[in-house]
């Protein structure tokens, strides 16, 4: 077994104590002792992976659901990879209550939107070739952060009222404001593209 894949199997056993730990207890009372004994790894062996218990946290949540956007299946399915964060917030809600109170907003944006922007950019590539359009990358990237950082800001919101509201009801309020509005922003952006250089030529 390769380093990278003995390195991946270490943190992915510590996640799943943890995880296992959540169910039992909350957060305050989970130590790296307690994680120890679950896994039967070493004191080194956490500390040479994780810097603290909300890094592997952190590690946890970042790693599942890229895993999830990972199966992403085209721009037609997006709705459905948003569908699949809230179930896995839902499956997890220990987890994902201990997410939402380790992190500062800027490490949440950095674990938890980074990889749909990744996916998204994907998603818009898809539609730019279909629709035979022509956008700034500037543009494309741009679409791409509006986007998710509305997504990531409702999440935000439904981790830190408790996740009252079912992810069926979340997704159908995403699908009924959101529908098309990716295609509609790429469509002006490509109009507005011939705009833009005219305008930056005569500067």
């Amino acid at each position: 077994m390769k380093n990278a894949e003995i390195t991946l199997e270490t943190k992915r056993a510590f996640s799943k104590a943890l995880k296992q730990e959540l169910q039992r207890r909350s957060l305050n009372k989970i130590t790296v002792k307690r994680l120890l004994i679950a896994t039967n790894k070493t004191r080194p062996t956490f500390y040479y992976h994780f810097k603290d218990i909300a890094d592997l946290i952190k590690w946890t949540v970042q790693d599942e659901i890229i895993a999830l956007l990972n199966e992403s299946k085209g721009y037609s399915h997006w709705d459905q990879d948003l569908y699949k964060i809230l179930q896995y917030f839902c499956a997890n809600r220990s987890l994902g209550q201990a997410f939402y109170n380790c992190l500062d907003i800027k490490q949440f944006n950095w674990v938890f939107r980074e990889p749909q922007i990744k996916i998204l950019l994907g998603y818009i590539d898809e539609i730019i070739k279909q629709e035979n359009l022509s956008v700034r990358q500037d543009d494309r990237k741009f679409i791409a952060q509006i986007f998710t950082g509305g997504f990531t800001e409702i999440v935000l919101d439904w981790l830190g009222n408790g996740q009252k509201e079912s992810p069926e009801k979340i997704r159908e309020e995403l699908w009924r404001t959101q529908e098309n509005v990716i295609v509609h922003s790429l469509r002006v952006a490509a109009k507005n593209k011939d705009i833009f250089i005219s305008n930056k030529n005569n500067c």
